[in-house]
């Protein structure tokens, strides 16, 4: 028993690259990654999908091609931005079994980690559940870029690698999405 705290304590502090090269052979690996991103990658997945129980089954889905494919990461980048691309491919590909309606999607969902970033703690009651509600009126590929980009706080360039869009597509699609949404809230006297 000390021998799996002591192996679990040492596993924690790896880097996910380390964990990743690690994870095709080595099971705790890869559960020490799958705890690291399991919230981050739900919230991810509940942005662009209708509800939880969806969110939940492209969630799992994502971590089993996550756990078969571990032995093809070669660490050409970051395992973040190759967890977030796994479950991007993963939205895509279940939008095109789906019929061919648009997405309807209630709300942003709040995020499962318990601690908020500093934007999500500036803003609260009213305004927050109207910039909810701008976001998810914005088209998928904006609302996507800005799923990546704030709520999982990824850099411009892993938010390219995750789309398959370059980077000055990604800061079009930011830029656009922050003109809308300044428009709006400007319309309605909120900055």
């Amino acid at each position: 028993m000390v021998v799996a705290t002591v192996h679990e304590s040492a596993l924690s502090e790896l880097a996910d690259e380390t964990l990743a090269a690690r994870a095709g052979r080595d099971f705790d690996a890869f559960a020490e990654l799958y705890n690291r991103y399991l919230c981050r990658i739900y919230r991810f997945v509940r942005a662009q999908t209708p509800d939880e129980s969806t969110a939940e089954d492209l969630t799992a889905q994502t971590f089993f091609k996550a756990l078969s494919s571990a032995r093809s990461f070669r660490g050409h980048g970051s395992y973040r931005a190759w967890i977030f691309r796994i479950a991007r491919n993963t939205i895509v590909t279940w939008r095109m079994r789906r019929e061919r309606a648009p997405l309807i999607v209630g709300d942003i969902p709040d995020p499962v980690d318990p601690a908020p970033t500093p934007a999500a703690a500036v803003v609260t009651g009213e305004e927050e559940l109207l910039i909810r509600r701008l976001v998810v009126a914005l088209p998928p590929a904006q609302r996507e870029v800005l799923s990546l980009r704030y709520l999982e706080d990824l850099s411009t360039e892993e938010v390219a690698s995750i789309t398959g869009r370059s980077r000055g597509a990604i800061r079009i699609l930011l830029h656009r999405a922050r003109a809308s949404l300044r428009s709006q809230l400007r319309d309605r006297s909120l900055t």
